[in-house]
């Protein structure tokens, strides 16, 4: 993958963009006929000379005959005029014979220029398009629209690099002109070959794989709320990860973001252990940081909106990415050194992009702008440093004095903790500041087949990175690794600062409080210091079961009530250490349930989730209260049990435990890891699942909400 972009306006760019995809076939996926492929294409400008005018081009991968008709009339609601339908001329014979079975009519419709400026025309395409897909997905009409714009024209299919130029004949035409082509030769690794995940997608070209793209997804539903009803549902749900980033990336470009500026936004660099950045660029990443979670994993990208072109690394750069410029202004940029023919004594400048590092091309001006320029331009459009302070506050950590518990050993019953929890597992991490060392093997039955209960923990297990998203070392790795942890409702978070909403354009006294507050921590493991500090803007809810009511009708209880909060929740089971008759609710399905039920509600970005736990016991228990969706966590028992002498060591355990669980699925960041559901149910039934974790993978069924003194 990677881009070309020329000075001039001319065929240059696609001729080399189609002849680079020829010189990386051997990186795509290729069916045993030799011209099947898992996909390939290029993004270029409208060329108006071939289309014969001004327009906007709305691309359509039909298989339903009533799919331009359906086009026609969502153009025509929004206030554009279908111009006509122009069949894209193409040889099928290019073809290898498993992508001619599901080969689609493709048609470029051609839309008269609108009176708007053009972002405005291009917000309208964007509103347009989605109204036909949600017609047709309402109507069972299968269609699919590659691009729908004023500026950018996608061409891609089933098929190898090689083939692309001979099955779009467009491609070959000079008249079929472009100062940027954007190129993207697939390897399908976690989804099948498909005429509609080719790539490029309407704005990215992605190599690599989101490993976060379980919890960007579900944030991204959540983010929905504050959207218009026409523009939910924003995330392709049978979409591929790189469509889920694209569709992301699209959405906040349709909505005032600069295309660089989103793309650092989603995908940012290793910002909080770098010294060496601007301040105005660390200001931009933390202000930034309070709106989104990192889309996290190995990404080599390629972008372009049809005015900028540029590449990026994600904050690890376990992809290669590298460019070159000639005198002539010709800049190309791919992850392969040598696909863009350059003449050697041409070429006045090369390299490489390093971890997190940005490329950009302005084809307006044809500026070439390096990382730090790149970054500087997007992080000088406001003071994000202001923003920054105005929502955060830092939450250090402190130690209180705590009144001891009163019966640790009940308390460890009634939490199901065994002899070896406390003697094997916390006394050692308290006493050593790191995790347990046990043999390799593990002759344990698992947790379902046990002839003792277990823990609800012991029912999820943690998945790990494979195929081609490699695991971290988190030794190796600690300066791109991240506990960072932010607590409070958030709002706004899909509007572009300088809009009319602008925070910049108020103007709050110092003593004045933010409505949008974010608590700042150093990490998702509170001690009682920072829980306190939490505390004074939490509401406490009661995960608890009384004697005469089911474990199911109380998680609806706690689904309620979280629901009429606000700001902070803490979902606690302290009542079970005051009153003997309640038992606690195992705590991953109070924060599983409350989560998923303030997701389907729309009110999860307004509430937020800490859990105050007493049957916390270890790394694994931390990271499946993260993951089912806590935003912190406070192991309260185990913290009493390890000794106010040596909890900061249990704490330090904690913490280096959580960073290698969070490295094994190659995750570097904690926000990016909260509510991703990086696990997998083994022996939970299926109302659990539906009621907990309905997107988590249950290969078998099991245990159903029964009163908790069994679990």
């Amino acid at each position: 993958m990677g881009f070309v972009s020329t000075p001039e306006l001319g065929h240059e760019s696609v001729e080399l963009g189609a002849r680079a995809l020829a010189r990386l076939a051997h990186r795509g996926g290729l069916d045993a006929d030799g011209k099947s492929g898992d996909g390939a294409g290029l993004l270029i400008q409208v060329p108006h000379r071939l289309l014969g005018g001004d327009f906007a081009v709305v691309c359509v991968f039909e298989w339903d005959e009533q799919a331009l008709p359906l086009i026609a009339r969502a153009m025509d609601n929004a206030g554009m005029r279908m111009l006509e339908w122009r069949r894209v001329p193409i040889d099928a014979s290019s073809l290898g014979e498993r992508a001619r079975e599901t080969i689609p009519g493709i048609w470029h419709g051609l839309i008269a220029r609108s009176e708007a400026d053009a972002d405005m025309w291009e917000s309208r395409l964007y509103r347009a398009r989605r109204a036909a897909e949600r017609q047709a997905s309402a109507s069972g009409v299968r269609m699919y629209i590659p691009s729908c714009s004023s500026r950018t024209l996608v061409y891609k299919g089933l098929m190898a690099g090689t083939r692309l130029a001979d099955f779009y004949l467009d491609l070959q035409d000079p008249d079929c002109e472009s100062r940027l082509a954007v190129f993207h030769q697939r390897y399908s690794t976690n989804t099948m070959p498909d005429w509609r995940l080719a790539q490029p997608f309407r704005m990215l070209a992605h190599n690599g794989e989101i490993n976060t793209v379980g919890a960007n997804r579900a944030w991204m539903r959540a983010r929905e709320a504050e959207l218009e009803p026409e523009l939910r549902e924003a995330v392709w749900p049978e979409g591929s990860d790189s469509a889920s980033l694209d569709n992301a990336l699209e959405l906040l470009v349709r909505r005032g973001w600069e295309a660089s500026e989103a793309l650092m936004s989603l995908v940012p660099d290793a910002w909080e252990g770098r010294g060496d950045l601007a301040p105005a660029v660390r200001d931009f990443y933390r202000y930034q940081s309070t709106k989104f979670e990192p889309w996290d994993g190995p990404a080599a990208l390629a972008f372009s909106d049809g005015v900028v072109v540029g590449a990026a690394l994600d904050r690890n750069g376990l992809r290669p990415l590298r460019w070159a410029r000639t005198r002539q202004g010709m800049v190309a940029a791919a992850s392969e050194a040598g696909v863009v023919t350059m003449e050697p004594s041409d070429v006045a400048e090369r390299g490489r992009l390093g971890p997190g590092q940005m490329l950009l091309v302005d084809t307006r001006d044809n500026s070439v702008l390096r990382d730090a320029d790149a970054k500087e331009r997007a992080a000088s459009r406001h003071d994000y440093g202001l923003l920054a302070d105005r929502v955060l506050v830092p939450v250090p950590r402190r130690h209180i004095e705590l009144e001891p518990l009163s019966d640790l050993g009940r308390l460890h019953r009634i939490h199901g903790w065994g002899f070896e929890d406390v003697k094997m597992v916390v006394e050692v991490m308290a006493e050593t500041g790191a995790e347990p060392v046990y043999s390799m093997g593990d002759d344990i039955p698992i947790a379902p087949l046990g002839r003792t209960p277990r823990r609800l923990y012991g029912y999820l297990r943690q998945r790990f990175a494979q195929v081609t998203n490699p695991a971290i070392d988190p030794l190796r790795e600690k300066a791109v690794m991240s506990l960072r942890t932010l607590l409070g409702a958030r709002s706004r978070t899909l509007e572009p600062e300088g809009g009319a909403e602008s925070e910049l354009s108020r103007r709050h006294h110092p003593a004045v409080p933010e409505h949008s507050r974010l608590l700042e921590l150093e990490s998702p493991v509170l001690g009682a210091g920072e829980l306190a500090r939490v505390l004074e803007e939490a509401t406490v809810l009661d995960a608890t079961c009384a004697p005469d009511r089911s474990l199911g009708a109380e998680l609806r209880r706690l689904q309620l009530e979280a629901e009429q909060a606000g700001g902070i929740i803490a979902i606690s089971d302290r009542r079970a250490d005051l009153d003997s008759t309640r038992m606690p609710i195992p705590m991953a399905l109070a924060v599983g349930a409350v989560h998923e039920h303030l997701l389907s509600t729309g009110r999860r970005m307004a509430i937020d989730i800490i859990a105050i736990a007493g049957d916390v016991v270890d790394v694994h228990d931390v990271a499946c209260l993260v993951t089912t969706g806590a935003s912190a966590v406070h192991p309260y028992l185990a913290m009493a049990t390890a000794g106010p002498e040596r909890e900061a060591a249990y704490r330090k355990a904690l913490d280096a435990g959580l960073l290698k669980v969070m490295a094994k699925m190659g995750i570097s960041c904690a926000a990016s890891y909260r509510g991703g559901l990086v696990l997998e149910a083994l022996g939970l039934g299926a109302e659990v699942m539906r009621m907990c974790f309905p997107s988590m993978p249950s290969r078998i069924g099991g245990a159903d909400l029964e009163v908790p003194e069994d679990r």
